[in-house]
């Protein structure tokens, strides 16, 4: 009896932290007038908006802006050209690793860092 107890429990924790382990955030498209005020934009302002790297150099652009709701911004999705060293695929990238001044937008992750982070499958 306590060899089968044994058993079921290892097969229950096994199951809870493999799904954990899996799970990834469920992201919605926002509303186009969604309010971006990392950006002081609206959503519709921010899609198609080049992406640069630290040097400057276009690395790709924003093709989403979005969220765990349709009206909370918290992510983009870059679609990245394939240049400076970033893979040529759609990442979700969060707000807090973008910079804006004087109209430019700047991604603050590295190549390695952004390989790393959620592919966007649309």
């Amino acid at each position: 009896m306590l060899h089968r107890k044994l058993l079921l429990g290892i097969a229950l924790g096994g199951l809870m932290t493999g799904g954990a382990a899996m799970a990834q955030t469920a992201w919605v498209e926002v509303s186009d007038n969604a309010h971006v005020a990392a950006f002081g934009a609206i959503a519709d302002q921010v899609d198609d908006w080049d992406v640069h790297d630290a040097a400057g150099t276009v690395i790709g652009e924003v093709d989403e802006v979005v969220g765990p709701d349709a009206g909370t911004p918290t992510a983009l999705v870059v679609d990245f050209e394939g240049n400076a060293g970033y893979a040529d695929r759609d990442v979700v990238i969060p707000l807090d690793q973008f910079t804006r001044e004087n109209n430019r937008l700047t991604l603050n992750a590295a190549p390695d860092a952004v390989g790393a982070m959620e592919p966007w499958n649309d």
